[in-house]
């Protein structure tokens, strides 16, 4: 099979497992060639009798012959298309889990998450993948809370472009799309502004065309193109008026975002990228009359890797235009950070630094984490980070979410 060149494909670090067992699928081979061996036998006495039938009276068993022959031939075909059926399909399910403390300042310590990530893959030869997740999460309340964080099928057109359809990660940026798993990213917390109904888009619902182009002046890059419904402008629950663009099934009726990412990689270990997108966004007034306010995105994002050295940053902005219409205004969302790791592989440890900050028309914030990771292996880690956050003018945040606040979080992926 050709090896897809697709940055999305996880063929190369997957082992999907097929439909049948391996045991069965050998069992299945060990049989057509067990019936290849008689029908070879079966025709090698047909032979023979269609011979002695030209020197003597016809043989009545002759047409009984053919007609086993027949049929044993027609049963080795169905076995053989079964078999590369089962050798074309694999499934997999894989995914990540953590389990998290915190002790946020004026308030009681709490164990404050239970989170179960399943993620599913199905791929079909070298033409189709599907890849699906669920986030499961223990509510405050106790009550458990599931939510679809993607489920998109990928159509490999040729050996650098795919065509996705469904929910998927948004393309914008580089935390979201490939740093939030909590096996992943370094700190308990995601930086400022890059979790939900933050500064940055977390998914789409539409089409996407992604891939990578081939080599040229010894540089590799890779490319998002996509079309999706359009996120919401709105109050949220606490009262903060929000940007959601976490992927809706419908754009209330006004016009599609457009958008895409770019990256190059200059040079060994380094990844820079930028992201753009625009179009509308939605607004639903009083009485559920809807309005299109104009929406932009820009973004900024580089990773390096060097030796045990991690360094990486990213930049987002979403803009949203003005409408007579709302009583709301509009405005910038912004949020940045920048993130040094440093893993010494002797002792498992690796100390972690991050700056962040986040503004918005209601908020100005910034943040610097000082966090000790224990490396059990590659995908599991245990984790306790320190947060100093502060509002713009130097004065302590004040809410609950956002005091200062120690960390521990155990994570691992499967």
């Amino acid at each position: 099979m050709r090896k897809m060149t697709l940055g999305i494909t996880l063929s190369i670090i997957l082992s999907p497992m097929s439909f049948a067992s391996s045991s069965e699928i050998n069992e299945l081979k060990n049989e057509v060639l067990l019936l290849k061996q008689m029908m070879k036998e079966l025709k090698k006495s047909n032979d023979e009798l269609r011979a002695y039938q030209n020197t003597t009276a016809k043989d009545s068993f002759v047409p009984a012959s053919r007609n086993a022959f027949s049929r044993l031939e027609a049963s080795v075909e169905e076995l053989k298309t079964n078999l590369e059926g089962n050798e074309k399909s694999g499934f997999q399910l894989a995914g990540y889990a953590s389990f998290g403390w915190q002790d946020a300042q004026n308030n009681d310590n709490e164990f404050d998450l239970v989170q179960f990530s399943p993620i599913f893959h199905y791929q079909y030869g070298s033409m189709f993948q599907f890849e699906g997740e669920l986030e499961v999460k223990v509510g405050a309340d106790g009550d458990t809370e599931i939510d679809l964080e993607y489920a998109a099928g990928n159509i490999f057109l040729n050996d650098y472009v795919g065509l996705i359809v469904g929910k998927f990660m948004s393309p914008i940026g580089q935390f979201v799309q490939n740093g939030h798993p909590s096996w992943i990213n370094k700190m308990p917390s995601t930086p400022l502004g890059f979790g939900h109904d933050g500064a940055a888009p977390t998914s789409n619902i539409g089409i996407e065309l992604r891939g990578g182009l081939p080599k040229f002046a010894n540089t590799r890059s890779n490319y998002a193109i996509f079309v999706s419904n359009a996120p919401v402008f709105g109050i949220a629950t606490d009262g903060d008026t929000i940007i959601d663009a976490s992927g809706k099934t419908s754009s209330n009726d006004v016009s599609k975002t457009w958008g895409g990412r770019f990256a190059v990689n200059p040079i060994s270990g380094m990844e820079v990228g930028v992201s753009m997108a625009s179009g509308d966004i939605a607004e639903e007034l009083a009485g559920g009359k809807k309005i299109a306010r104009d929406y932009e995105v820009v973004g900024f994002d580089g990773a390096y890797h060097y030796d045990n050295f991690m360094l990486k940053g990213e930049y987002i902005k979403q803009k949203v235009g003005e409408n007579d219409l709302s009583m709301l205004e509009g405005g910038i969302w912004r949020a940045w950070y920048s993130q040094l790791s440093y893993q010494f592989q002797g002792l498992n440890l690796e100390p972690v630094i991050r700056y962040g900050d986040y503004n918005n028309p209601e908020i100005k914030r910034k943040q610097l984490a000082l966090g000790l990771n224990y490396l059990f292996s590659n995908n599991v880690i245990a984790k306790l980070a320190y947060e100093n956050n502060k509002d713009k003018d130097g004065n302590a945040v004040n809410s609950k979410a956002n005091d200062n606040r120690l960390l521990a979080q155990f994570a691992f992926g499967f």
